[in-house]
């Protein structure tokens, strides 16, 4: 069977909330996204991308360069002519919405929008993304290459914990998934990593902030667990380096809680 082909989308809002969210469905149903905080942000990443975004979503009301310029700017650059942009306005305002039609734009959206128009609307302009289910791990390496690409640009860090249970259960993983989505930020990602391991990526958040979450999950979830912690950029400069870090410091806490083990037992247990 040929793969769908990957559709990358191209999503500029100021708002860091709405970033997020819009961004996580638009990713779950398939779609790569790129951010942009600002008209000029936008602009960069549009120009220096070796090939056109298939979408673009713009906000009318940016900080600086607003939605129309950008959009003006954005429709002189050759490669762009035809890619559909669809604007994003707090206010059906006849007058802008026309004047982001004459500019280029085919499509606008009205806020608040739920997450399920916001799909609708991007479905009808360049047609679903690739329904390919991302294994646990690729999951992971997606959320923590956007996370630190996010975290670099504002020198910020990023902590991923990895925590192992022992002798949990078949099928507990799931639940306890769950129960520590409730209770964190939700800015924060829990994947279900292995049948006995879960993978934490907690955003704007260092060493003893890590210590914390580790703490209330402690106190949350049945049974003992291992953690390992590791943090950007400190323990790496990447995804890879960032997982390799937290599963040694994970192999050495299971270890001194398990002395006995043996790497077979180990590896039975991921």
């Amino acid at each position: 069977m040929l793969a769908l082909p990957e559709k990358s989308v191209l999503l500029v809002e100021d708002s860091t909330l709405t970033r997020f969210s819009s961004r996580r469905v638009l990713e779950e149903r398939g779609y790569l996204v790129d951010e942009a905080a600002s008209g000029q942000e936008a602009l960069v990443k549009a120009r220096g991308k070796g090939e056109p975004y298939d979408l673009v979503i713009l906000d009318i009301y940016l900080p600086g360069m607003d939605g129309l310029a950008v959009l003006e700017n954005l429709k002189r650059l050759p490669e762009y002519r035809y890619v559909p942009v669809m604007v994003v306005t707090v206010e059906s305002n006849v007058a802008v919405v026309k004047k982001a039609i004459d500019l280029g734009a085919v499509e606008y959206l009205c806020k608040p929008y739920s997450v399920e128009e916001l799909v609708r609307r991007v479905e009808t302009l360049i047609g679903p993304g690739p329904r390919r289910e991302a294994t646990p791990a690729e999951m992971l390496h997606k959320v923590l290459r956007n996370e630190i690409n996010r975290a670099s640009r504002g020198a910020l860090n990023v902590a991923l914990v990895l925590a192992r249970s022992e002798g949990l259960g078949k099928g507990k993983i799931v639940v306890c998934a769950r129960q520590a989505r409730r209770r964190l930020r939700e800015i924060n990602t829990v994947i279900e990593l292995s049948k006995s391991t879960l993978a934490l990526v907690l955003p704007h958040t260092g060493k003893e902030g890590a210590q914390v979450v580790i703490t209330k999950l402690a106190g949350l979830l049945p049974g003992t667990w291992s953690y390992g912690v590791a943090v950007y950029p400190d323990n790496g400069k990447d995804g890879e380096e960032l997982f390799a870090y937290a599963e040694a410091s994970l192999k050495e806490c299971w270890e001194k809680k398990n002395p006995g083990a043996s790497a077979q037992q180990q590896a039975l247990d991921t």
